[in-house]
């Protein structure tokens, strides 16, 4: 009876858990369309043709692999807020233009400036900052008539910091190799639930990959998950909290002992 009631609440405890992981993500994007949805009404005042959302940075200037994601996030959101009032550029490929511009700070003034206005193609550049204050992410977004070097509002929203958000920048242990490496064979999923779509990438239709680096451990469990290649629209959450339920068959070495190992993953988010 008592190992039925210890199985009952364990059984119990991953139901919360797993509740609680889909309800913070849930209220997570809820924030950034917040965001999104008072950046659409600041903006459409102005009429523009395009708007783009440059990467969220440090205030001192600096890359974080966060800022480009709630950045990729945010545009998105804007998408959906904006219908056919104004367009929102692709946040992946408009991170590539800014590249081939030479453009690496667009919160600098270089970013506004007119005379690289239709190199940069939009009449609106959504800049901001991201600051961890804490378990809280304080992301600050200012819209830009980039012809005019002219800001409109400036906007403000919190987001707490997860997991997920952490694995962008934590590196894996420096003795792990990857899977295949000295004489060490391949992992294998032998339990693979597939993960969950959320609202809005199934009402946008959203198919693909999202690749993550795992280290599995000896005894075949997802250790550290760190994204490889992301899809978006909050999939990529999704595709982490399925990892790290899966359960493998570790690599072994050449006696047959398992050994932790680094695999990309692919998880594949298709609509039937």
């Amino acid at each position: 009876m008592k190992l039925a009631q210890l199985a009952y609440l364990r059984v119990c405890a991953f139901l919360l858990t797993l509740l609680f992981s889909v309800a913070g993500a849930r209220a997570q994007f809820s924030r950034l369309d917040d965001l999104a949805g008072e950046l659409e009404k600041e903006v459409k005042s102005v009429k523009p043709h395009l708007v783009a959302v440059a990467d969220f940075r440090a205030p001192y200037g600096a890359d974080m692999p966060q800022g480009h994601y709630f950045a990729w996030l945010v545009s998105d959101a804007l998408r959906a807020h904006a219908k056919k009032r104004f367009a929102v550029a692709e946040h992946k490929s408009f991170d590539a233009d800014l590249a081939k511009l030479h453009i690496t700070d667009p919160l600098g003034s270089d970013a506004a400036h007119p005379s690289i206005s239709p190199l940069i193609g939009a009449d609106v550049l959504v800049t901001g900052s991201i600051e961890r204050q804490g378990n809280i992410y304080i992301l600050q977004a200012t819209p830009v008539v980039v012809a005019k070097q002219k800001p409109l509002g400036s906007f403000r929203q919190k987001i707490v910091v997860n997991e997920f958000l952490d694995s962008m920048v934590t590196p894996f242990p420096q003795n792990v190799l990857p899977a295949g490496k000295n004489g060490t064979g391949m992992p294998m999923c032998i339990y693979c639930p597939d993960p969950t779509y959320n609202d809005r990438a199934r009402r946008e239709k959203i198919s693909g990959v999202s690749i993550m680096l795992v280290l599995i451990s000896p005894e075949g469990t997802a250790q550290q998950i760190r994204p490889q290649k992301m899809l978006g629209y909050g999939l990529d959450e999704q595709a982490y909290e399925a990892i790290k339920k899966w359960k493998f068959r570790p690599a072994h070495n050449s006696d047959g002992t398992g050994v932790a190992t680094i695999v990309p993953v692919e998880v594949s988010f298709r609509l039937y």
